[in-house]
Protein backbone atom coordinates (compact mmCIF):
# COMPACT_ATOMS: atom_id res chain seq x y z
CA UNK A 1 0.00 0.00 0.00
CA UNK A 2 1.44 2.73 -1.10
CA UNK A 3 0.22 5.90 0.04
CA UNK A 4 0.64 9.00 -2.18
CA UNK A 5 0.73 12.96 -1.18
CA UNK A 6 0.13 15.11 -3.55
CA UNK A 7 1.75 18.33 -3.00
CA UNK A 8 0.05 21.26 -3.74
CA UNK A 9 1.68 23.12 -7.22
CA UNK A 10 3.15 26.35 -6.40
CA UNK A 11 0.79 29.09 -7.87
CA UNK A 12 2.50 32.43 -8.13
CA UNK A 13 1.26 35.36 -6.28
CA UNK A 14 0.72 39.23 -6.99
CA UNK A 15 4.45 39.74 -5.44
CA UNK A 16 6.25 37.46 -7.98
CA UNK A 17 7.08 37.79 -11.82
CA UNK A 18 7.75 34.38 -13.99
CA UNK A 19 10.81 33.46 -12.54
CA UNK A 20 9.45 33.22 -9.08
CA UNK A 21 11.11 35.71 -7.58
CA UNK A 22 9.48 38.45 -5.62
CA UNK A 23 8.98 42.11 -7.20
CA UNK A 24 11.18 43.81 -3.94
CA UNK A 25 13.84 41.04 -4.21
CA UNK A 26 14.41 41.97 -7.89
CA UNK A 27 14.09 45.65 -7.24
CA UNK A 28 17.09 45.37 -4.83
CA UNK A 29 19.18 42.91 -7.24
CA UNK A 30 18.82 46.00 -9.87
CA UNK A 31 20.03 48.80 -7.73
CA UNK A 32 22.93 46.77 -6.44
CA UNK A 33 24.08 46.05 -9.73
CA UNK A 34 23.93 49.81 -10.77
CA UNK A 35 26.09 50.83 -7.65
CA UNK A 36 28.32 47.95 -8.39
CA UNK A 37 28.08 49.35 -11.98
CA UNK A 38 29.28 53.52 -10.42
CA UNK A 39 31.92 51.80 -8.47
CA UNK A 40 33.04 50.01 -11.35
CA UNK A 41 33.02 53.00 -13.70
CA UNK A 42 34.52 54.85 -11.06
CA UNK A 43 37.50 52.40 -10.51
CA UNK A 44 37.99 52.54 -14.20
CA UNK A 45 38.25 56.30 -14.35
CA UNK A 46 40.81 56.38 -11.54
CA UNK A 47 42.46 53.48 -12.87
CA UNK A 48 43.35 55.31 -16.77
CA UNK A 49 44.00 58.82 -14.48
CA UNK A 50 46.78 56.72 -12.43
CA UNK A 51 48.24 54.80 -15.48
CA UNK A 52 48.44 57.99 -17.33
CA UNK A 53 50.39 59.54 -13.81
CA UNK A 54 52.15 56.36 -13.85
CA UNK A 55 53.10 57.21 -17.35
CA UNK A 56 54.33 60.55 -16.94
CA UNK A 57 56.68 59.42 -14.01
CA UNK A 58 58.06 56.99 -16.07
CA UNK A 59 58.67 59.10 -19.00
CA UNK A 60 60.43 61.71 -16.41
CA UNK A 61 62.57 59.31 -14.68
CA UNK A 62 63.77 57.46 -18.97
CA UNK A 63 64.54 61.42 -19.17
CA UNK A 64 66.56 61.54 -15.89
CA UNK A 65 68.44 58.59 -16.51
CA UNK A 66 69.30 59.08 -20.21
CA UNK A 67 70.72 62.48 -18.66
CA UNK A 68 72.87 61.17 -16.38
CA UNK A 69 73.99 58.34 -18.65
CA UNK A 70 74.94 60.99 -20.77
CA UNK A 71 76.69 62.67 -17.80
CA UNK A 72 78.63 59.57 -16.98
CA UNK A 73 79.95 58.95 -20.34
CA UNK A 74 80.56 62.80 -20.37
CA UNK A 75 84.59 63.47 -20.11
CA UNK A 76 85.74 65.19 -17.19
CA UNK A 77 87.54 68.24 -18.07
CA UNK A 78 91.22 67.17 -17.08
CA UNK A 79 89.98 64.72 -20.60
CA UNK A 80 88.65 67.76 -22.23
CA UNK A 81 91.78 69.34 -21.55
CA UNK A 82 94.09 66.66 -22.79
CA UNK A 83 91.92 66.24 -26.04
CA UNK A 84 92.05 69.60 -26.74
CA UNK A 85 96.11 70.15 -26.00
CA UNK A 86 96.34 67.01 -28.73
CA UNK A 87 94.14 69.05 -30.73
CA UNK A 88 96.79 72.18 -30.82
CA UNK A 89 99.80 69.76 -31.15
CA UNK A 90 98.58 67.78 -34.18
CA UNK A 91 97.85 70.85 -36.11
CA UNK A 92 101.12 72.80 -34.82
CA UNK A 93 99.22 75.19 -33.21
CA UNK A 94 100.32 77.23 -29.71
CA UNK A 95 97.01 79.62 -29.10
CA UNK A 96 99.58 81.44 -26.53
CA UNK A 97 101.78 82.22 -29.23
CA UNK A 98 98.71 83.29 -31.47
CA UNK A 99 97.57 85.68 -28.90
CA UNK A 100 101.18 87.38 -28.76
CA UNK A 101 100.89 87.98 -32.21
CA UNK A 102 97.63 89.67 -32.00
CA UNK A 103 99.36 92.24 -29.72
CA UNK A 104 102.25 93.33 -31.93
CA UNK A 105 99.48 94.04 -35.22
CA UNK A 106 98.95 97.72 -35.72
CA UNK A 107 95.03 97.65 -36.77
CA UNK A 108 94.19 95.92 -33.82
CA UNK A 109 92.28 98.26 -30.86
CA UNK A 110 94.37 99.45 -27.93
CA UNK A 111 91.67 97.93 -25.89
CA UNK A 112 91.31 94.28 -27.58
CA UNK A 113 95.08 94.19 -26.74
CA UNK A 114 94.29 94.80 -23.03
CA UNK A 115 92.06 92.18 -23.04
CA UNK A 116 94.44 89.97 -24.68
CA UNK A 117 97.53 90.90 -22.04
CA UNK A 118 94.83 90.14 -19.05
CA UNK A 119 93.86 86.69 -20.85
CA UNK A 120 97.24 85.87 -20.69
CA UNK A 121 97.68 87.37 -17.65
CA UNK A 122 95.61 84.68 -16.32
CA UNK A 123 97.97 81.82 -17.14
CA UNK A 124 101.16 83.16 -15.18
CA UNK A 125 99.57 85.53 -12.67
CA UNK A 126 97.16 83.77 -9.87
CA UNK A 127 93.77 85.85 -9.41
CA UNK A 128 92.99 87.31 -6.36
CA UNK A 129 89.98 85.39 -4.62
CA UNK A 130 88.33 86.81 -1.53
CA UNK A 131 89.18 85.80 1.65
CA UNK A 132 86.64 85.79 4.46
CA UNK A 133 88.19 87.16 7.69
CA UNK A 134 86.64 86.40 11.24
CA UNK A 135 87.67 87.46 13.95
CA UNK A 136 86.67 89.52 17.31
CA UNK A 137 87.57 92.87 17.51
CA UNK A 138 87.47 94.54 20.85
CA UNK A 139 87.83 98.35 21.48
CA UNK A 140 86.83 101.31 23.47
CA UNK A 141 84.86 104.49 22.42
CA UNK A 142 84.79 107.50 24.21
CA UNK A 143 81.94 109.86 23.36
CA UNK A 144 82.29 113.08 25.27
CA UNK A 145 78.93 115.63 24.45
CA UNK A 146 79.68 119.28 24.49
CA UNK A 147 77.36 122.10 24.93
CA UNK A 148 78.08 124.79 22.63
CA UNK A 149 75.29 127.35 24.20
CA UNK A 150 77.45 127.53 27.37
CA UNK A 151 80.75 127.98 25.18
CA UNK A 152 81.91 131.58 24.89
CA UNK A 153 83.77 132.32 21.24
CA UNK A 154 86.89 133.11 22.65
CA UNK A 155 87.54 129.44 23.84
CA UNK A 156 86.73 128.56 19.86
CA UNK A 157 89.33 130.81 18.39
CA UNK A 158 91.78 129.42 21.08
CA UNK A 159 91.98 125.84 20.67
CA UNK A 160 95.36 124.66 19.82
CA UNK A 161 96.14 121.53 17.67
CA UNK A 162 96.50 118.80 20.45
CA UNK A 163 92.74 119.26 21.71
CA UNK A 164 92.42 116.71 18.98
CA UNK A 165 95.30 114.49 20.13
CA UNK A 166 92.30 111.72 20.68
CA UNK A 167 91.91 111.65 16.67
CA UNK A 168 95.14 111.40 15.35
CA UNK A 169 96.81 108.08 14.68
CA UNK A 170 99.74 106.77 17.05
CA UNK A 171 102.45 107.57 14.00
CA UNK A 172 101.19 111.07 13.27
CA UNK A 173 101.29 111.68 17.99
CA UNK A 174 104.69 110.66 17.25
CA UNK A 175 105.70 112.36 13.99
CA UNK A 176 106.89 109.27 11.59
CA UNK A 177 106.46 109.90 8.30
Amino acid sequence: MFIRYIVPDKKPDGRTYEAGKPKQVIKQQAAKRSRCHRKKMKAEVDMKQAQKELASVEQELDVKKQFLDTMSKAPTPAEQRKALLALFAERGVNPIEELLQFTEDPDIKKADKIAIWKELASFTQPKLKSVDVQANVQGEMKILTVDYTKVIKDDIVNVTEDDYDEFLSDQDKHGDN
